[in-house]
């Protein structure tokens, strides 16, 4: 078995382990979508090594079908994790209800930009590249704002929201370097992307092991707000109910 057969599947034990974990402590009911998560990606391992018994065809269409539910469950996570970091701000409510939708489509325009900026022709795998690009870029941007939202609010790195977020940074980042050297053909070899790729996961699983697994504490929200923040909820509220 190659060696990187072995470390794409050594998630699978540390997915199922945090899932029950969280499942024993009822945290599934605190932090639904990401316990969902991580029941989507212990499935989507195991489906992927199944679907590589049966042929590289399978295995194709099963890894970007997965990968495309993956993008959709990373979006949801970072709106759930910004509008959980601003659920204790009740002037924030209009820029909680608001504000991700609107960093959001401008992220993704952005993306699009970037992503498809050149003119010429494409095969179907520089589509792909293209596409996994944009969304790679636009996980990145979003994450960046949740970030800087939590560090602006006084959220600190022990919190599992943040723990959250720093896993799926990690995971954007990665896709995004990778499909950026790789649509570039002699940047970056396909076995090296792979290991980069495969690392990459293993270490954002171990992330979201490492907050969730050991038993904590968890970090809360703080309770008020500063008082130039409050000033500036306030207009940004004022605004958008104009």
């Amino acid at each position: 078995m190659p060696l990187i057969y072995f470390f794409s599947l050594l998630p699978l034990p540390v997915l199922a382990v945090t899932a029950i974990v969280m499942y024993q402590r009822k945290q599934h009911l605190i932090y639904p979508i990401f316990w969902t998560y991580l029941i989507f990606q212990f499935v989507r391992e195991s489906g992927e090594g199944i679907a590589l018994q049966f042929s590289h065809k399978v295995f194709y269409y099963t890894y970007w079908s997965t990968s495309a539910c993956s993008v959709i469950f990373s979006l949801l996570l970072l709106r759930n994790i910004f509008l959980t970091v601003l659920r204790g701000y009740s002037p924030l409510s209009q820029l909680r209800r608001y504000g991700y939708e609107a960093m959001l489509l401008a992220c993704w325009l952005l993306a699009l930009l970037v992503a498809f900026h050149n003119e010429h022709p494409r095969t179907v795998r520089q589509l792909i590249f293209d596409s996994h690009q944009a969304v790679s870029f636009t996980s990145v941007g979003m994450f960046v704002f949740v970030v800087g939202s939590s560090a602006l609010l006084g959220i600190r790195w022990t919190s599992a929201i943040c723990g959250i977020a720093l896993g799926l940074g990690l995971f954007g980042t990665t896709d995004l370097v990778v499909y950026a050297l790789l649509s570039h053909g002699h940047l970056l070899s396909n076995t090296v992307a792979s290991w980069i790729q495969v690392l990459a996961y293993d270490c954002g699983i171990g992330i979201f092991a490492l907050y969730f697994v050991p038993r904590r504490e968890e970090v809360q929200v703080p309770a008020g707000l500063k008082p130039e923040l409050l000033q500036w909820a306030n207009e940004v509220r004022g605004s958008l109910s104009k």
